[in-house]
């Protein structure tokens, strides 16, 4: 069954490809879309292969919109965190029709099936997909949104997936946003779930929310609570009157070639989670980076919303057109003993900074043929009690406007503070691109260790990958080699992948 989907989808897309080669692109029936994400890989290490297929097949008429997506996992990834019950897996897992009537004025837009959904920045509910990080948390229901005047609503009652692919919980969640005055939203949202379990109360979040725009600020500000009965009687005895807050602000300024950036965030037990706390609901900013270089991710601390309180500053100035410069510093700490988090669980520990993180990059145009990216970042995290510094440096040979060289030279030293270790990773990453078809890259990486006083061990990895645009519609990427085991990370949500040798085929097509 595997090879054989596999095979077909291989060939269903290689003629497709050639057909729009002929004929430089595809005409699709009008309001008719798809797309098609392949993944394939092959473990040689442990003889183990994984292949996933999404397709998106979405048309639209008038006022109507339809859409399903077709899953084959054969097998799924075996991480049962990503796999969620669908190993191996084939079906339509997702299929909506909407209607769209009115304007942005005035309107209605009704959807039935499955849906995405976000209120505000997340901290009520941010429903999404993110298939690097394997995250859907789709809703199946119905959603509601209404415009008239300066008032939208929008209001939704759904399930979603747990661990084990049953949806169970119902959501039910409302969002009013008023924009009558002039550069100012004002916005209140609500969301409860009912537990799929007699006699267990349902948990209530409720946020308000106001974000003004003067002179050369952008301002952002959301402050919620969090209710659940039975918590507030059995630990607080009927004293408190909610069991969480949280708080996200977040402050623009711009002036000219400078603008700079500042967010506080205080997450005192705001997790939004289903009964059996295998679905998030809620992920509120984060306010870490997400970095695009290899050895940045190698230590990443991820969102905890039920402790956690820290802020981010991020500041921008344009020397010229040439020099840029980018400084970012983020701080996390846990909560303290007076929190609701460590309350509801009888603890009295002390704040600890979880996470520091200081980064400076600096963006040098020397000509048209040269580009030079220095980076510095140095980082210190509880989770792994290890202090990081990581210089990089990040060039770009231009020849012409069709061929780049890149040279990407990555530096991390690494000291732990338990085992008092100290050892460093390297990596060095040569890319040649061809634009807009052709791209090679080869990454190789040496890291040493002290397991033992005195004695240093070194392993290394490497691999090629290859990139290749099919006419203006299909991108492939195959990668040959060794790669360390990381993480991938976004919005502080992090999927760990581990060591792997071996091919990995990946294909993405839009058809439009």
């Amino acid at each position: 069954m595997k090879r054989t989907l596999t095979v077909f989808l291989i060939l269903v897309l290689g003629v497709s490809s050639s057909f729009s080669q002929s004929f430089q692109s595809i005409t699709m029936p009008k309001g008719l879309s798809v797309s098609n994400q392949l993944e394939y890989s092959y473990n040689s290490d442990y003889q183990s292969e994984i292949f996933e297929n999404w397709m998106n097949v979405d048309y639209r008429h008038k006022i109507f919109s339809a859409g399903i997506r077709f899953d084959v996992f054969q097998p799924n990834d075996p991480d049962p965190s990503i796999s969620r019950g669908k190993d191996p897996y084939s079906d339509i897992s997702f299929k909506y029709i909407s209607t769209n009537i009115g304007n942005r004025k005035e309107g209605l837009k009704l959807t039935v099936g499955n849906y995405y959904e976000m209120f505000g920045r997340g901290l009520v509910l941010k429903s999404y997909e993110d298939r690097n990080i394997r995250i859907d948390n789709n809703l199946l229901g119905v959603s509601v949104g209404a415009n008239y005047a300066n008032f939208h609503l929008r209001a939704l009652s759904g399930m979603a997936e747990n661990a084990m692919a049953e949806r169970k919980d119902i959501l039910h969640a409302a969002d009013l946003e008023f924009r009558g005055i002039k550069g100012v939203k004002l916005g209140a949202t609500y969301a409860a779930n009912e537990p799929d379990i007699e006699n267990i109360a349902r948990t209530s979040l409720a946020t308000v929310r106001f974000a003004p725009r003067f002179w050369k600020f952008d301002l952002y500000a959301e402050y919620g609570i969090k209710n659940n009965e039975d918590i507030e009687n059995s630990v607080f005895n009927g004293a408190e009157n909610k069991i969480g807050e949280g708080l996200y602000g977040n402050l623009n300024f711009y002036l000219g070639p400078f603008s700079i950036s500042g967010e506080y965030k205080y997450y005192d037990n705001f997790a939004f989670q289903s009964e059996d706390k295998t679905i998030d609901y809620n992920t509120p900013p984060s306010l870490r980076n997400d970095y695009t270089y290899i050895l940045l991710n190698r230590h990443p601390s991820a969102l905890n919303q039920n402790n956690e309180q820290g802020y981010q500053f991020e500041a921008n100035f344009t020397f010229s057109e040439n020099s840029i410069l980018l400084v970012n510093y983020n701080q996390t700490n846990t909560l303290g003993p007076s929190s609701y988090y460590q309350r509801i669980l009888n603890t009295n520990n002390d704040p600890q900074t979880q996470l520091k993180d200081l980064y400076f990059q600096f963006t040098q145009t020397w000509s048209k043929s040269l580009e030079t990216i220095f980076a510095f970042d140095i980082n210190e995290e509880l989770s792994t009690n290890t202090k990081n510094i990581t210089p990089i440096l990040d060039s770009k040979f231009y020849f012409g406007d069709i061929h780049t060289i890149r040279v990407v030279l990555e530096h991390q030293q690494t000291e732990n503070y338990v085992s008092e270790e100290k050892y460093y990773d390297q990596i060095i990453q040569l890319e040649y691109l061809r634009s807009p078809n052709i791209s090679v890259s080869l990454v190789t990486e040496m890291k040493t260790s002290e397991p033992t006083p005195n004695e240093i061990k070194r392993e290394f990895w490497g691999f090629v990958m290859f990139g290749y645009k099919l006419a203006s519609h299909t991108d492939v990427s195959l990668l040959i080699g060794t790669r360390q085991a990381g993480n991938i990370c976004v919005g502080g949500v992090c999927r760990y992948e581990p060591e792997f040798e071996g091919i990995e085929l990946k294909m993405l097509t839009r058809l439009y």
